[in-house]
């Protein structure tokens, strides 16, 4: 399997192009919904025609809408990228790989607006929260085994105290177990 590694100023242009279209699509999200609660309030009164610039507004937002989307799905191949490489150098034994993957992308974009090019590298930023999401997870599942095992020996002993003496030396006897 060849390694893909990331040029880190490729990724930052990324990000910082994701964020500036995502802020302009809101933008013009905002100024539609506007637009759209005035037209319903002024078509009450009679005939109503939209103006030019709510024409080239909604251009402009559909035209943004698609470069958003072609800019999530460049970045969702990079972090792919990212994440594939930190769980193949971290190599948690309780966490599916493929799971990890999926964290490590989903952890990438819920991160990302938190990212400011002035105060680092999105490489060294977007691994720490990788990594650190990673081992969340697998101290989560570690303690969530070693809870299941404590129940588990809870229940053996709430088990054998129900039962009688007698009963449970014969059932050791049935099956060829030490009864010390």
């Amino acid at each position: 399997m060849a390694t893909e590694y990331l040029n880190n100023k490729t990724f930052e242009t990324l990000i910082v192009l994701f964020q500036k279209t995502k802020q302009d699509k809101t933008k013009y999200q905002m100024f539609i919904d506007d637009m759209r609660a005035t037209e319903k309030r002024t078509s009450k009164r009679g005939k109503y025609q939209k103006p030019e610039t709510w024409l080239n507004a909604e251009k402009k937002y559909h035209e943004i809408t698609y470069q958003f989307q072609d800019v999530q799905d460049q970045l969702a191949a990079a972090f792919y990228i990212l994440s594939e490489n930190i769980v193949r150098y971290a190599k948690f034994n309780l966490i599916d790989q493929d799971d990890a993957i999926q964290e490590g992308v989903l952890i990438c974009f819920e991160k990302i607006d938190r990212f400011d090019t002035n105060k680092g590298k999105a490489f060294n930023y977007l691994t720490t929260c990788v990594l650190n999401h990673l081992r969340q997870l697998y101290r989560t599942s570690r303690n969530y085994n070693e809870l299941k095992r404590k129940y588990l020996d809870f229940l053996h002993v709430q088990f054998d105290a129900q039962l009688p003496v007698a009963k449970i030396k014969s059932i050791y006897k049935r099956h060829n177990i030490n009864s010390d």
